[in-house]
């Protein structure tokens, strides 16, 4: 049986040349080049931007975005390793912290 895991809130994968990776980088977003498959490994709930595709690139730049604060949201998307389905605004698992019920202002 496999063990289950968290997931992290999904990454962004750019291709090198994609003018919005370029536009991140001139406002000093740090983003993180890549094998594709080490991201595939690294990152795989990761999400690809409309100029990346795991099949057609060698290499991609990592993007960690920064969801919006939200509650978990399920989708229809099951890993059969992840604790739980992914969310559908972040694709994470929102960990066992994130799924307590706490008073305000506790996290």
């Amino acid at each position: 049986m496999t063990e289950k895991r968290e997931y992290s809130p999904a990454v962004l994968v750019h291709s090198e040349s994609c003018p919005d990776a370029i536009s991140l980088r001139a406002r000093g977003v740090g983003l993180i080049p890549m094998a594709t498959p080490a991201i595939a490994q690294a990152y795989p709930n990761g999400r690809m931007h409309n100029c990346f595709h795991f099949t057609l690139q060698a290499r991609g730049l990592v993007e960690t975005v920064q969801y919006p604060p939200h509650a978990y949201e399920e989708s229809s998307v099951i890993y059969p390793n992840a604790s739980m389905p992914l969310c559908a605004v972040c694709m994470g698992t929102h960990s066992a912290l994130d799924r307590l019920i706490l008073p305000p202002g506790v996290r």
